[in-house]
């Protein structure tokens, strides 16, 4: 009956592992998703139970306060101020698809590094950042030749460590910007925004860039224009292109680029003439 019952205590008793180091984890936790395999392995079991513990309450009959909820509202849409502000825009492509070929943690990393160079770059050159969006960075500047160095800082960066990048996560860290300058109102609150027109249109100029391009639109181009020759050895702006903005309208854009890296558009268009002809 003993040797029956130690034979029992020996099998639930689990071999003691030794301790992993943090490299360990986070290498783990790149090769696998844990909540998949267990599932997969039928041990859903051990997942969080969601469930309520006790029975559920009864609905509550009465309704919000819906004038005191439109009254602050108003209140603090007729108080707020608007503020002439250079908005760039930052986005990483590809997010959706590396993420399922990849898995949502090495996801979340090829993320939050290229997020982290947006806010350092932009901090760097006295820039504010609003706020993330999800791949990307909304980020104010009170000059615009400032968002422009900060976006150049970003392309440049990425392209000096794109070994140790791609390395790192798999492939290249594309991304697009675009760069805006307007009035905007700034809505008070824990933490900062903005809404305005010149938002909207710092977006859609985002999404019409190529891969790695840096777009401005006439406005920027107008403040920046004269300062650029003290930068006329450092950066490159392409030529003008009327782009028709969704919810915008038509909007004349520039690429600025490094001069030594060259511009995407021209990049782009050789890369298509090579391989169409």
């Amino acid at each position: 009956m003993s040797d029956k019952r130690d034979v029992e205590l020996v099998s639930i008793v689990k071999p003691r592992r030794h301790k992993l180091s943090a490299t360990d984890v986070v290498n783990q936790a790149l090769a696998t998703d844990a909540t998949v395999e267990l599932i997969a392995s039928g041990d859903a079991n051990s997942l969080p139970q969601l469930a309520a513990d006790g029975p559920a309450s009864r609905m509550d009959k009465r309704l919000l306060d819906l004038d005191t909820i439109i009254s602050e509202v108003a209140e603090m849409i007729a108080t707020t101020r608007d503020h002439y502000k250079c908005i760039m825009f930052t986005d990483l492509a590809g997010s959706t698809d590396y993420k399922r070929e990849m898995g949502h943690t090495k996801g979340y990393m090829r993320n939050r590094l290229f997020c982290d160079i947006c806010e350092q770059a932009i901090e760097h050159h006295g820039g504010t950042v609003v706020k993330r969006l999800g791949d990307g960075v909304m980020s104010v500047f009170e000059h615009a030749i400032d968002a422009v160095l900060a976006a150049l800082l970003i392309k440049r960066s990425i392209y000096g460590g794109k070994k140790k990048l791609k390395k790192l996560v798999g492939r290249s860290l594309d991304y697009r910007i675009g760069i805006t300058c307007g009035y905007v109102k700034e809505l008070p609150g824990k933490s900062q925004d903005f809404i305005g027109h010149a938002m909207d249109k710092g977006a859609r100029i985002e999404s019409q860039a190529l891969p790695n391009q840096v777009l401005i639109d006439e406005i920027v181009y107008g403040l920046i224009h004269t300062k650029i020759r003290d930068y006329s050895e450092d950066i490159l702006i392409g030529s003008p292109r009327n782009m028709v903005l969704k919810g915008v309208g038509i909007s004349t854009l520039y690429e600025v680029s490094p001069k030594d890296m060259g511009l995407e558009s021209r990049l782009a268009a050789r890369f298509l003439r090579l391989f169409s002809g």
